[in-house]
């Protein structure tokens, strides 16, 4: 299978395939999520990197996961 370039929050360019990719999003979600229950307009942190909520780990996992930040792949 060829590569899939892409760039993964806390690594920078890749060339994992998708489906690591879309692993590694899918970790990023399940562990970083808000510290206490989220409300907007009330501050609140990352319960696994201390960040403001919403935190650019799961920011770039959320986008990644609906396809905002995922480059076309090439053959």
């Amino acid at each position: 299978m060829a590569g899939y370039t892409a760039r993964a929050h806390g690594y920078g360019l890749v060339d994992w395939t998708a489906d690591e990719v879309d692993a590694y999003a899918s970790r990023l979600l399940r562990d970083h999520v808000p510290g206490r229950r989220w409300m907007p307009h009330r501050w609140s942190s990352c319960r696994e990197c201390g960040e403001s909520w919403p935190c650019p780990a799961a920011t770039w996992a959320g986008q990644w996961s609906h396809g905002v930040t995922r480059p076309d792949q090439r053959f």
